[in-house]
């Protein structure tokens, strides 16, 4: 199974609707890709599933039909997965790890 694949679909169908129902959504999905890894249950391989910050905002431009990776670069903290984004991925398989110390905390990215 190509898990790359099956992130990116699983990813868009729980989300897209929401997106394009609300565009700030957006951060909280950039936030929840960039610098965290992404573990399907069935791959015993456990494969690293991760997006660049760069990546990231391409996934979500792409789930809107329009716009560009830079309209979602660095629009949240990095590595910050929510407790909703979480439970929906978990629906279908999905565990996550926060790969590197996030470069904003949600703190600090406040106070920019």
């Amino acid at each position: 199974m190509d898990y790359w694949q099956k992130f990116d679909d699983d990813f868009r169908e729980l989300f897209t609707n929401r997106l394009r129902e609300n565009e700030d959504f957006g951060v909280e999905l950039w936030s929840a890709m960039a610098n965290v890894d992404w573990h399907h249950e069935s791959d015993s391989n456990n494969t690293d599933i991760g997006r660049s910050f760069r990546a990231a905002g391409s996934l979500i431009a792409s789930m809107l039909c329009h716009g560009d990776y830079i309209d979602w670069y660095c629009s949240g903290p990095d590595g910050i997965v929510s407790e909703f984004i979480a439970n929906e991925m978990a629906s279908k398989g999905w565990h996550y790890e926060v790969t590197v110390e996030p470069i904003l905390t949600p703190e600090a990215f406040n106070q920019i």
